[in-house]
């Protein structure tokens, strides 16, 4: 009973990442098309995040940087969105089915992707930041670690489907 307490609480706060992932992608997409006509828009983009000193230099460097942040965000929503369905789809009673093991694949796969948008960003703006001595503000790169796992066990899932029906046709 606690378990599927738990799996309900855990749906409804997944839902809610997904929403706040939206809104702050909505955040950054309008206050990017604020700043393109008035520059003081780009000091506080979203929470604080300056990219002025880009769009200073290069209005094409500060869109580039602007569209990463909006396509991390959006691998992030997705992946919200993976793991609601992945928990609407859970079956105690039956926990290793196809369905669960194709979207615990598919969300080590979009961590997988989300982890190398990180790093061509955190390359980008290293190397424009240091080129011109601007602020960096880097995405995180422990994604990798979190995708092997996810992918481990979406492995140990399959492998339980492939007991479950070896099991159902010695009986």
């Amino acid at each position: 009973m606690k378990t599927k307490r738990l799996l309900k609480i855990m749906h409804v706060i997944a839902w809610l990442v997904f929403i706040g992932l939206l809104i702050r992608i909505g955040t950054i997409i309008t206050t990017y098309f604020i700043s393109i006509g008035n520059e003081q828009a780009s000091q506080n983009l979203f929470e604080g995040l300056d990219l002025s000193a880009y769009r200073n230099h290069s209005f094409t460097q500060y869109s580039l940087i602007v569209g990463y942040k909006v396509l991390v965000f959006a691998i992030e929503a997705y992946i919200a969105f993976l793991i609601t369905k992945l928990l609407s789809k859970l079956n105690l009673e039956i926990p290793f089915n196809t369905k669960v093991q194709r979207l615990m694949q598919k969300i080590s796969y979009s961590i997988f992707y989300l982890w190398i948008l990180a790093m061509v960003h955190n390359t980008h703006v290293q190397f424009i930041g240091m080129k011109y001595d601007f602020p960096m503000d880097l995405f995180s790169s422990d994604f990798i670690f979190l995708a092997g796992i996810i992918f481990i066990f979406a492995q140990i899932v399959k492998r339980g489907i492939e007991l479950q029906s070896e099991n159902e046709l010695t009986i």
